[in-house]
């Protein structure tokens, strides 16, 4: 997959995560054209961000009660395992295995979870008066 454009038609209407989603979006593309020895510390800030990210989601699911809580809450574990996953690679010198995931695999999963998992949140939580 190629570099993810944002534009306005990524936003969904919900503050911090329309602000968090750009700034995935800048993190991931930097990702896949940074030079190996980035590599690392460009990670740890895509790691360091997606974890707060998707804790900001969990705890707005909670407070509104969503209906696929447990659903979408449970697809930000697995991503956070695949992440640590990806992190061991990194660690272990595997620069192949680690520009794969973040050309391919990553900005993909992005772009499906927005779509689906995210919308559908910021829409439930919008219709509850968060903003």
């Amino acid at each position: 997959m190629s570099q993810i454009e944002w534009s306005d038609t990524l936003k969904f209407g919900l503050g911090f995560q329309d602000a968090d989603h750009e700034e995935a979006v800048e993190l991931m593309n930097a990702l896949q054209t940074c030079c190996d020895a980035d590599l690392p510390q460009v990670f740890a800030h895509h790691v360091k961000h997606l974890t707060a990210h998707l804790a900001r989601e969990n705890e707005l699911m909670q407070r509104i009660g969503f209906f696929a809580m447990d659903m979408h809450m449970g697809e930000h574990e697995r991503v956070l395992a695949e992440t640590s996953d990806i992190q061991e690679k990194l660690d272990a010198g595997d620069i192949e295995t680690v520009r794969a995931y973040v050309t391919t695999t990553l900005p993909q999963w992005f772009m499906d979870h927005l779509n689906s998992m995210d919308m559908m949140t910021a829409q439930f939580a919008l219709q509850k008066g968060e903003t």
